[in-house]
């Protein structure tokens, strides 16, 4: 199989989100992200990698369109709450150790949602609250992407897995956070 570039990922934006209104998102998120302790990086990562985080910082792959960007921001700003929320890290360990497929895939998605759902309150404490529709359709569109990934063994079409008019995601208040250092996780 060959590599795909990390800008192709992208391929189709799912919401088309207007450039003035993604500059209002990316700047409130990315201000809520900093408040939060931790940091913001650009890096050029090995495709098909899209974006990484290790509990102190988020980094994301410039070749990245910016819609994505913005979801990226919101997406592994929800993962990272996971990863150092310590009333939370309980729920890391079945993420880990379970070793039936279709459980993992429960348990996955879970884990997918939790962070979605921390990810859209930041959005909320910040003041965008008219965007909860582009917001879970990323979330849904996301989740079948990796949902195919792991069913094909391979990364699907991103045109393929877009998502419209899902169930919306509801906030969930994002509990204290420890800062630490964690494995790097990634996008793809």
């Amino acid at each position: 199989m060959q590599p795909l570039l990390s800008h192709e990922v992208t391929g189709t934006r799912v919401g088309h989100m207007p450039v003035h209104e993604l500059i209002d998102i990316w700047a409130a998120v990315s201000s809520g992200v900093v408040k939060y302790g931790f940091g913001i990086e650009y890096r050029d990562l090995e495709p098909p990698r899209t974006g990484i985080f290790d509990g102190l910082r988020i980094v994301l792959d410039p070749d990245v369109g910016f819609e994505m960007q913005c979801f990226l921001l919101l997406h592994l700003f929800g993962h990272s709450v996971q990863w150092v929320a310590p009333s939370i890290e309980h729920k890391l360990d079945a993420l880990q150790h379970t070793p039936d497929k279709k459980e993992f895939m429960n348990v996955l998605q879970a884990y997918e949602m939790d962070a979605a759902r921390y990810a859209l309150q930041l959005l909320h404490e910040r003041g965008i609250t008219n965007q909860d529709r582009w917001f879970s359709d990323f979330v849904h569109t996301d989740w079948h992407y990796v949902e195919r990934f792991y069913q094909e063994d391979r990364l699907p079409p991103w045109s393929e897995c877009v998502v419209s008019g899902g169930e919306l995601i509801a906030p969930q208040p994002i509990p204290p956070l420890k800062h630490r250092q964690v494995e790097v996780r990634f996008a793809f």
